[in-house]
């Protein structure tokens, strides 16, 4: 039997508070830093030493205070009850208070796929599934109501011949958390060296105990296990390690993780525990963050936690979500005013995805806040209760987003100097235009497609052209390739090169040495359609080209 899980998602506008999603046992408020020191707040007890306040968490039985991020730094805390309260009469009542600078309800935010398990499984290589690196126009499942087309990717496979990941880079997941023991991340596993594991002590003065591995905010402990599938599948995405001969592989093969968990078994979890995974990434070191999560609700704690990681040069990527609407979804909503990515997902066919697999219903959302597009459909990754178990795909605006973020990853691996401005100017700037359907992908920005699909390959050419290289040799070409001639112009002067062309499946098939003269060149190209790979180098540069033949 064929399971298809089906998430829901909230759907409920910010202006109206008796609408929204959220947790009706918790509340989120930031205390004025003028009116009050955070060295009154008492954690044991669960006051902050505001007689009025604190006598009001009491008659409604509180259960906790946890301090969102570094309470010193933020003065925001989310306010755990034992019971459920009425938020909006609490709200009111609380902002009455000038002690209080806001106070908001603790929003709910869920995961941005859906899994199918165990469906068909193709007699190809693994890699061969991995439509979204390489396609060559063959990817199907039983089912699927469109043609792959040729080159619908993110030409990801070129782009390793440059980078494939700094092991010093970190990088943040929150999600459902991951199957820590999977032989793909071996070794890859963040690790805190301010904590001391197993002495019950908090070592890192950070407020969380043994925290050596990340943290799991849903169960408030130290470990932060996948029970959903959701986030090893988007780990798996970014960071599966490459060419070890086993399952898939990721964008980046080296690079290392944080283990975070903010949404629980039931793929459900509060914008509370997001925004303290944000801010935990941070202070630990991590330089992106991939996010493919998202609620309606606009919180000031989220917003300011994730401008806490722009502010802190951290590359930030986040799901559209998958209602096939222009809700704005957080936080991906942020987009419009921080400098972040915003991702939505396309097909095999290169269209925006409309409608995903598991329902007719769905699609990739869209409007004025979304940056690029990227594959997200049909998208084999790694289970969450095997090692062996590759058979399961997934799709979403949340399979699309750990592939940005891996691409964001390579460039930043290949020069950390890189702000989070630049990198998203530089996949929004590369991104291949007008490749979907004609209705919806124009020329230029559109609120369907963004500035286009993701391309890693003219990404990396890019660093090359701003000289962020030391390349001293650039070329611009025609692609495709109609009449057998591969004509390029050499905007320098002449010198020797070496010319590679390997067939797609990676056999060598020229290999020769050539003289490139300044302008214009042309050279014989008398090959069968299809996709080809070119390298031009010499001594002391290197140029990777993916070209078509038609």
């Amino acid at each position: 039997m064929k399971k298809i899980i089906i998430l829901s998602i909230i759907l409920f506008t910010n202006n109206l508070i008796s609408q929204e999603n959220f947790n009706s046992k918790s509340l989120i408020l930031k205390l004025n830093s003028e009116l009050w020191c955070v060295s009154k707040l008492d954690l044991k007890n669960n006051v902050f030493s505001i007689s009025k306040i604190d006598n009001w968490l009491s008659r409604n039985q509180i259960k906790k205070i946890i301090p969102i991020g570094q309470a010193e730094k933020t003065f925001v805390f989310q306010i755990e009850f034992k019971n459920e309260i009425n938020v909006t009469k609490s709200i009111k009542f609380l902002k009455s208070y000038p002690e209080i600078i806001y106070v908001e309800p603790d929003y709910l935010s869920e995961g941005g796929g859906k899994k199918s398990d165990a469906l068909q499984t193709p007699n190809d290589a693994l890699f061969n599934r991995q439509w979204g690196i390489i396609n060559n126009g063959s990817f199907n499942v039983s089912g699927m109501p469109f043609v792959s087309e040729n080159d619908a990717d993110a030409d990801i496979d070129l782009a390793w011949d440059i980078e494939t990941g700094d092991p010093n880079l970190i990088i943040a997941v929150p999600d459902t958390g991951f199957r820590l023991s999977h032989p793909e991340l071996s070794g890859r596993i963040w690790t805190n060296s301010s904590e001391i594991a197993n002495d019950g002590i908090d070592n890192d003065n950070n407020g969380l105990i043994d925290d050596v591995n990340g943290w799991d905010y849903a169960n408030n402990d130290n470990n932060a296990t996948d029970d959903y599938g959701h986030g090893t599948n988007c780990t798996g995405i970014l960071l599966a390690k490459g060419n070890n001969g086993i399952g898939y592989a990721g964008v980046n093969w080296n690079s290392k993780l944080i283990p975070l968990k903010v949404l629980d078994a039931n793929n459900s979890g509060q914008y509370s525990w997001v925004a303290n995974s944000i801010y935990y990434a941070v202070d630990k070191g991590a330089k992106i963050i991939s996010m493919s999560i998202g609620g309606t609700g606009n919180s000031i704690t989220l917003q300011n936690a994730v401008q806490y990681a722009i502010s802190n040069n951290v590359v930030f990527v986040a799901c559209m979500m998958n209602f096939n609407n222009n809700t704005t979804y957080y936080p991906a909503g942020y987009a419009s005013s921080m400098d972040i990515i915003a991702v939505g997902s396309t097909d095999s066919d290169d269209d925006r995805t409309s409608p995903f697999f598991w329902s007719p219903t769905s699609g990739s959302n869209y409007g004025n806040h979304l940056t690029l597009v990227a594959p997200g459909n049909y998208i084999y990754g790694l289970s969450s209760t095997s090692d062996t178990n590759y058979n399961g795909y997934w799709g979403g605006t949340s399979q699309a987003t750990p592939l940005v973020a891996g691409i964001a990853s390579l460039l930043l691996s290949s020069n950390p100097n890189l702000t989070p401005l630049q990198i998203k100017n530089i996949l929004k700037n590369t991104a291949q235009d007008q490749v979907g359907a004609t209705n919806e992908d124009i020329l230029g920005y559109d609120i369907y497609m963004g500035w286009g699909r993701v391309n890693a390959n003219n990404a990396f050419q890019t660093l090359s052209n701003l000289n962020l290289y030391d390349n001293k040799q650039e070329f611009t070409y025609k692609n495709p390739i109609y009449n057998k001639k591969f004509e390029f112009l050499s905007r320098n002067y002449h010198t020797n090169f070496n010319i590679e062309v390997y067939s797609y499946d990676g056999k060598l098939i020229k290999d020769e040495k050539i003289i490139i003269n300044e302008g214009k060149n042309e050279l014989d190209f008398n090959y069968a359609k299809g996709n080809y790979i070119i390298v031009l180098k010499n001594d002391d540069y290197k140029k990777t080209i993916k070209i078509i033949v038609n």
